[in-house]
């Protein structure tokens, strides 16, 4: 089953078209970060659209990928390597699982500071110097919580026969 954002074979034999190619190609400007920055219409996230001229429009970068590197495996999707939604360069692009995707985004930044933002923890303790340890991985946890979380594992390790 394809998705429906992605381009059919159909739809590339159409791109193969020496005129629909040149339309294509009219709408991508080389900037120089390396990026091949669409031109054409944007969707609403930021994403360059393509008009195959049907009444059907595709992910630029998705037609890109397909014409340069092959079909998208199925359960991937194309990744920005480069964090430019416009990019449309087919060596920004790599296939990944959607919740690679997400990890690889701005969705983590935004977690951190998030985290950061709290003052307490959910149980209502202070996140301060002498309330908080940082883990390995640079996690807060509330040491008061943690004490408590110990000791019910304790009573629950001797409640048992």
């Amino acid at each position: 089953m394809t998705n429906q954002s992605e381009p059919t074979k159909e739809q590339m034999k159409i791109l193969s078209d020496f005129c629909l190619e040149e339309r294509f190609r009219s709408k991508v400007k080389l900037v120089d970060s390396g990026c091949w920055e669409w031109q054409g219409g944007l969707a609403t996230n930021g994403y360059g659209r393509f008009n195959l001229g049907n009444g059907k429009s595709v992910p630029a970068h998705r037609i890109t990928y397909s014409y340069f590197q092959g079909d998208i495996p199925e359960g991937l999707e194309p990744d920005h390597l480069c964090r430019n939604r416009k990019c449309v360069n087919p060596d920004h692009l790599e296939a990944v699982t959607r919740s690679e995707n997400i990890m690889r985004g701005l969705l983590p930044e935004t977690n951190r500071l998030i985290q950061l933002s709290k003052t307490h923890c959910p149980q209502g303790h202070s996140y301060d110097e002498q309330n908080t340890y940082v883990d390995p991985q640079g996690f807060r946890q509330c040491k008061k919580c943690n004490t408590l979380t110990g000791r019910q594992e304790r009573i629950k390790r001797r409640v048992k026969c």
